[in-house]
This record gives C-alpha cells, sequence and structure tokens, in this order.
C-alpha cells in the first residue's frame, strides 16, 4: 500500500512538479499535494494546513528558497524542508541548510529524494518529540520556582527570641521542590506554638497546600488554646484542598518558656526528641495519631507533655533529613542525626542544624537531595 504523503511543493515549473510527484509515487507515497510559488501563496497554504514536507526549489520570479524557509519556519518550526534546484550552488546550499533546511538536492540528480524525505519523516518525530520534552521540561523547572517561591515565603523571618532559649529552624529545598514546613507562632498567652509539617509530593501542588495549612494554623492558635481542637479545626478546613491522593504530617507543639513546660501532637510525622544535657535521650515525641487527611475524621488527638530543663535539647526533623541515601543505598537515619547533635550540641541551634544538614547532604554524596531537609532545634 502507498504511504500518505502532505507535501506542499513550492515551484514555479509545472513539469518540475509532476516529476517529484512521479518519483515520489514511484517510492511508494500517495501524495496530497499543493503547488505555489509566491510568497502569499505559500503563506496561505502553510496556515490552511499541516504538511509532512514541504519541497522549494531555490529560484522562482520575485521569490526564492531563503524567503520561502522563512515563512515555513515561522509557521512550522519543524516540517521538513528540502530544496530542490537546478541552479543552487555549494556555498548558498550550505548557508540554506544553516538557516534551518533539512536537505538540498540538484534537479538533474533526484535519485535521493525518496530517501531523503523517507530520513526526513523519521526525524522529524524526533525532533517533535524533542521539543515536547523540552517544553515540558520547561514547565516543570518553572513550576519547581514558583513553587520554591511559595514555600521561603513560608518560612519564619527569624526565630523568636526568648529569654534562656536559642531557638532556630531551616529549610533547604530539594531539586524537586516539596512541601516541608516549619513555624514559630507566639500564642495569645504568652506561650511559643512549634510546628513542623510536610505535604506528600513534590512541586507546586505541595507547596500551595502548606501555604494553606500555614494560614489556618496561624489562625487558629489565635482563637484556640487546645492543641488538639487546632488540628481537628484544621483537619476539618484542608479536608476539601487535601482530596484522597495528599496528607500532611505534623509534629504541633506549644512551649511555655516561663515553666519550660512542652506539650506535643505528633500526627504521623517523624519522631522529634529531647536530649538531657549528658547526650542521652531523654525523651521521644512518636506519633499518636494519624496525618491530616488519613483516617477517620473523629480521630482522638491526646498530647504528650514533656518537662524541660535547662541544658535540655528539643530536636524536630521532617523525613527528609532522615532518608538521604548513600550511593549504597543505605539511609543517613536517625542514629546518624543524633550523633551530630551530640558531637555540635555546644554550637548555637542554627550552627547544629546547618551542621546536621551539611552532615545528610555529605552522606548522600550529591548536591541534588531528593526531598526537602527541615530542622528545629531548641536549647534551654
Amino acid at each position: 500500500m502507498r504511504r500518505p504523503l502532505k507535501v506542499l511543493i513550492v515551484e514555479d515549473s509545472e513539469i518540475d512538479e509532476i516529476l517529484l510527484l512521479s518519483l515520489l509515487r514511484e517510492g511508494g507515497y500517495d501524495p496530497d499535494f499543493r503547488r505555489v510559488d509566491t510568497a502569499a501563496g505559500l503563506s496561505a497554504a502553510m496556515k490552511d494546513q499541516k504538511w509532512d514536507v514541504v519541497l522549494s526549489d531555490h529560484f522562482m520570479p520575485g521569490f526564492n528558497s531563503s524567503q520561502a524557509l522563512k515563512i515555513v519556519r515561522a509557521a512550522d518550526p519543524d516540517v521538513p524542508f528540502l530544496i530542490v534546484s537546478g541552479t543552487i550552488g555549494d556555498e548558498m546550499a550550505v548557508l540554506a541548510m544553516k538557516e534551518g533546511a533539512q536537505d538540498y538536492l540538484m534537479k538533474n540528480n533526484l535519485s535521493r529524494l525518496v530517501a531523503a524525505v523517507d530520513r526526513e519523516l523519521v526525524d522529524v518525530e524526533h525532533r517533535r518529540a524533542r521539543r515536547l520534552a523540552e517544553h515540558a521540561l520547561l514547565a516543570q523547572q518553572e513550576e519547581f520556582r514558583i513553587a520554591r517561591e511559595v514555600q521561603q515565603h513560608l518560612f519564619p523571618a527569624a526565630a523568636p527570641a526568648l529569654a534562656g532559649y536559642d531557638i532556630a529552624g531551616a529549610s533547604r529545598p530539594a531539586t524537586a521542590t516539596g512541601g516541608d514546613y516549619y513555624d514559630f507562632i507566639p500564642a495569645p498567652d504568652g506561650s511559643l506554638v512549634v510546628v513542623v509539617g510536610d505535604v506528600t509530593g513534590h512541586g507546586l501542588g505541595p507547596a500551595m497546600l502548606m501555604a494553606d495549612a500555614r494560614a489556618y494554623l496561624r489562625t487558629l492558635v489565635l482563637w484556640k488554646s487546645s492543641l488538639a481542637e487546632i488540628l481537628e479545626q484544621e483537619s476539618l478546613l484542608l479536608s476539601g484542598d487535601l482530596g484522597n491522593d495528599r496528607f500532611i504530617t505534623v509534629l504541633l507543639a506549644r512551649l511555655r518558656p516561663a515553666t519550660g513546660d512542652w506539650e506535643f501532637i505528633n500526627a504521623g510525622h517523624p519522631a522529634g526528641c529531647v536530649l538531657a544535657p549528658d547526650g542521652r535521650r531523654k525523651a521521644v515525641m512518636a506519633s499518636s495519631a494519624p496525618a491530616l487527611g488519613i483516617g477517620r475524621k473523629d480521630v482522638r488527638r491526646v498530647p504528650g507533655r514533656i518537662p524541660l530543663e535547662k541544658g535540655d535539647l528539643v530536636l524536630l526533623l521532617t523525613d527528609g533529613v532522615l532518608e538521604v541515601h548513600s550511593p549504597s543505598g543505605e539511609e543517613f537515619g536517625e542514629a546518624r542525626a543524633l550523633e551530630v547533635v551530640r558531637r555540635e550540641r555546644a554550637r548555637p541551634a542554627a550552627e547544629i542544624i546547618r551542621a546536621l544538614l551539611d552532615e545528610a547532604r555529605r552522606f548522600g554524596e550529591t548536591s541534588e537531595a531528593e526531598d526537602d531537609m527541615t530542622a528545629v532545634v531548641i536549647k534551654l
């Protein structure tokens, strides 16, 4: 069976048109064609339909292949453009190739015509696939750029300054930005609400969801004194946004600076911990409730309490720190994270976090982390 071929012939000679069509038919094609020989006619033909290939003479009355190529490329950057001429010289042909023509053939030797068309029909599919991939990559990069910008605006501009406390938080975004979040929210009763969270997934969607979660939390802290009530209302407000395929892990805590009382609820988040002055793990803040967006709506969230004392250190992380993998596939893990914090605990909180995140990144031996890495450190 003959292969269908939409061919646009830019040619002022009807005889040459007949010759080209005859060769294409002999080569197994069934050409659906149009012939034009003016710039206006070519522009109209390019607007009327998509062509599989354009065959263009070089010299025509008041018109040439260079002008034709510009018109064709403006309408379709990928369609194969082959010059078929009896007068074009090598220098002019090379220039045409540089300008975007795929090939040139001499009219006195058209034995390569069918092979050239065959080749270009394959190459154009590759070009179009590559162009689509490049556009998709650029769109993804732009999405990640916007997501990072949204994400960076979620984090506190500065850590709170509380007498007797050294508080810091930091987040390093991954190449494929996720939805990590940490915050320090002053409450009306003088306490400080501390939150670390993580939305599943990467890109703009999770970043926007975390922006919603942050806005809800900051409002709820002003109106609700109970951590359980705050999370219950947060879960209800987010239920319509999360849908069925996303959830948010949250470790929500309240620090009362005057007494050192630390109250917390862990909803599906990696466990936080408190290290005593001698480095032992004094307390663990394990998950006691499902992440927001998972499970029943009537979940009972009961806060835990830890009395913080002078010399204690609170460490909160997202899973991006713990799940960094070495080239051999080994996880960084909690034990390594605690080892770094114990080693650096004499330094300020911000420097402890920097050392921890640097160590995790070195462990992965890559400048491109798979997930965001976020940590909060509170020292008494």
